[in-house]
């Protein structure tokens, strides 16, 4: 069975390759421009962006992969990733000052957990090749999660601000005053995730599964390992939007169980 494995790679020969694939961005550049869409240069900035990332962590890779230090180096790599992700997540919650202190650690704990037993069950293997871009899919996929579920915390604290101090006007604590809307940003910020596990295999073929087709993997190999690495990416989305909501809610009172001010 060929793939891509059994392919001669020839540097010069994937670059031609890459920049024939640039034809589809040259249709996208022209039709922005004949219907004034207005995103042909942030299409051409973003496209330009991206290759010159992925190009350098290609490099970052090929030299991680061969090093006898590669498990130094991966851990220098996962804590570029949370302070990235962490970072990235708190600028969608400019409303709470310090949202780092809450979106990176959240993050962290729902992206180790997940990591750590996917390594003590051996469904990951112990290698740089197999870490990296398990913990690559967790990082960025509890990311996004994590600025869905705050945004979606703040949102409704502040479209319910008067009935939350009704709530506690009434005799209700902080937590029971806000437990209806924390329920509700976290099962809003899981839908992606539950969505995207219904139609797993019937609307689309997901990446991982994808690459091991393309790879030369069996079929069957290859839809069991995508399914341990959705089960990663949805356990690890549950556990980072609980994380979030428990972190959010503290800094949403005052220690006299009274509502700050949400700008």
């Amino acid at each position: 069975m060929n793939c891509l494995a059994d392919i001669p790679y020839d540097e010069w020969e994937g670059l031609i390759r890459l920049a024939f694939t640039a034809v589809l961005l040259a249709i996208v550049l022209v039709l922005s421009y004949m219907k004034r869409i207005g995103i042909g240069k942030d299409a051409a900035l973003s496209s330009a962006r991206g290759f010159a990332q992925l190009m350098i962590l290609a490099i970052i890779f090929t030299y991680i992969f061969d090093s006898p230090d590669w498990l130094l180096y991966t851990w220098i790599l996962f804590i570029a990733m949370c302070i990235l992700a962490g970072y990235t997540s708190a600028r969608r919650a400019k409303q709470i000052p310090k949202a780092w202190q809450i979106t990176t650690p959240s993050i962290v704990i729902g992206t180790s957990i997940t990591l750590i037993i996917m390594l003590l069950t051996e469904i990951m293997i112990s290698r740089p090749e197999f870490i990296i871009p398990l913990a690559g899919m967790a990082f960025g996929n509890t990311m996004n999660l994590c600025s869905l579920c705050l945004n979606r915390i703040i949102g409704e604290v502040k479209n319910n601000r008067a009935r939350i101090e009704a709530a506690l006007a009434l005799g209700a604590t902080s937590d029971q005053a806000i437990d209806p809307y924390i329920q509700t940003s976290v099962k809003a910020a899981m839908i992606p995730s539950i969505d995207s596990i219904k139609t797993l295999g019937v609307i689309f073929i997901p990446g991982a599964m994808a690459g091991l087709l393309m790879a030369g993997t069996e079929p069957l190999v290859a839809a069991e390992y995508q399914i341990a690495v959705f089960f990663m990416i949805f356990s690890a989305g549950i556990i980072t939007a609980i994380t979030v909501s428990s972190l959010a809610r503290k800094r949403l009172f005052t220690e006299a169980h009274q509502l700050k001010f949400i700008g």
